[in-house]
């Protein structure tokens, strides 16, 4: 029997943009939102490295990226305490320019979440997860989770993200996540607010 070793995590720098909007950009290809966006391949493969790439900045600004020493995976996270986070500096007119025609369901979905979020209640927000489709269905992601989830539980801070389908669903309740209801964006599919509750609320306090 192989017992695979579990990956070492770290967190990400500058340094590490260009490779992790690489990895969003194969996770996310085929993803669960990916046809309703770009609904053309060629063009998704050529658009999505600068989509992330916007997503990376801001998250090395304003949140935190976990990732694998090895690339394979990574999780941005954001601190939420009462009010929506800062853009970026001309961000709608980078996104437009970056998007081109597809812009409209880029917006209409950023403007869905943000419409959604809960910013009344402090917590921290997973806004992407992504594995390389090489290390999926390994546990990386569940590792990558449980690394966090240690810290939040020693803070007794919850958690909250939006899942895109039934395999992340699954994962996602797996690791104490509690289904909010769904919602739409446009005519596209749906996403799914999950809520991890903090230890408090859970009664785990020992874990403190």
């Amino acid at each position: 029997m192989t017992i695979r070793s579990q990956p070492t995590i770290r967190t990400a720098t500058p340094a590490h943009q260009q490779t992790i909007s690489e990895l969003l950009a194969e996770a996310f290809l085929h993803g669960d939102l990916a046809d309703w966006l770009i609904p053309h391949l060629d063009a998704r493969a050529r658009i999505y490295p600068h989509y992330f790439a916007l997503h990376i900045e801001h998250a090395l600004t304003h949140g935190q990226i976990d990732m694998t020493t090895d690339a394979a995976a990574a999780a941005i996270w954001y601190p939420i305490d009462g009010e929506p986070l800062p853009d970026l500096a001309n961000y709608p007119q980078r996104l437009t320019d970056m998007t081109g025609r597809f812009h409209p369901r880029f917006s209409a979905l950023e403007q869905a979440i943000h419409d959604h979020h809960p910013y009344d209640q402090p917590h921290c927000y997973l806004a992407l997860l992504a594995v390389h489709p090489d290390q999926q269905r390994r546990g990386v992601g569940s590792t990558l989770l449980r690394h966090r989830h240690d810290q939040l539980d020693a803070t007794a801070t919850a958690a909250y993200l939006e899942a895109t389908g039934p395999r992340n669903r699954r994962l996602y309740a797996r690791s104490g996540y509690q289904p909010h209801p769904a919602f739409h964006v446009l005519d596209g599919p749906p996403l799914y607010p999950m809520r991890r509750p903090s230890v408090r609320e859970r009664g785990d306090s020992h874990r403190c």
